[in-house]
């Protein structure tokens, strides 16, 4: 495998020193690979490609999945375990579609220093059909949390249908994909980024989806520990080396 690996790099870089334009900084050389297969690591390495981001996916059906509000409603005005009695968790609506585009380009600045995401001229306007998207119907995905009318938390998800694109990247179907979790910088470490994720495994629990996938960055000191905790497991690495044409 190692070596296969070795010689399809090779390869690679050879066709990639005739293609034009690979030497553009906006570029990139990426391989997906298998998480759990270490075989073909230290070729990886050899051609010059690092590990930036990473797909994990987290199986329905754990007890936190049949844990909801006391009462059964699809709301919680208090949230057990944060320390905020006062927090409400609420499901989003169209009207909240500024208050999702601005937390969603929160995600995507943080995430511009990990080397995985680009704030471009077109990103807020491309994140605003998106977030149009993920608040259409009436029992959307998407949850915020507020105190006192301001909203200091967030956690999307597309359901399987919108969710088809990356559901080949696991065995089990349907999928759903998880878009953005934020939490304000001075809400951290309060629990209330896992009250919102709780939430959110409640509801794709009762819809009956086996798994749900996410991206999150490999050297991104706040995802990796905050999403195994959620209860999501690696699966895949993208190995990237930028420009496309530094691939060795």
């Amino acid at each position: 495998m190692a070596a296969a690996l070795d010689q399809l790099l090779c390869l690679w870089r050879d066709h990639l020193a005739s293609v034009p334009g690979t030497a553009l900084p906006d570029t990139a050389a990426v391989v997906t690979w298998p998480c759990r297969d270490v075989s073909g690591i230290a070729a990886l390495v050899r051609h010059g490609l690092a590990p930036f981001g990473v797909v994990a996916a987290r199986t329905t059906g754990r007890r936190s999945d049949r844990t909801g509000p006391a009462d059964g409603s699809a709301e919680s005005t208090s949230t057990a375990g944060t320390g905020h009695r006062d927090l409400r968790i609420r499901r989003a609506t169209p009207a909240d579609i500024d208050t999702v585009v601005g937390l969603g380009m929160e995600v995507i600045r943080f995430d511009a220093h990990f080397a995985g995401a680009i704030d471009r001229p077109s990103t807020v306007a491309a994140l605003r059909r998106e977030a149009s998207g993920l608040l259409a119907g009436p029992e959307c995905w998407t949850w915020l949390a507020e105190r006192s009318d301001t909203v200091i938390g967030m956690v999307a998800a597309q359901r399987p249908e919108a969710a088809r694109w990356i559901a080949p990247m696991v065995s089990r179907a349907p999928a759903a994909y998880l878009m953005f979790g934020y939490v304000r910088p001075a809400e951290r470490a309060s629990g209330m980024g896992a009250a919102l994720v709780a939430r959110l495994h409640r509801e794709i629990a009762d819809a009956g989806v086996p798994v749900t996938l996410l991206h999150y960055e490999q050297t991104n000191p706040l995802s990796v520990p905050f999403w195994s905790q959620q209860g999501y497991r690696p699966l895949w690495t993208s190995w990237e080396t930028r420009p496309a044409g530094t691939l060795r």
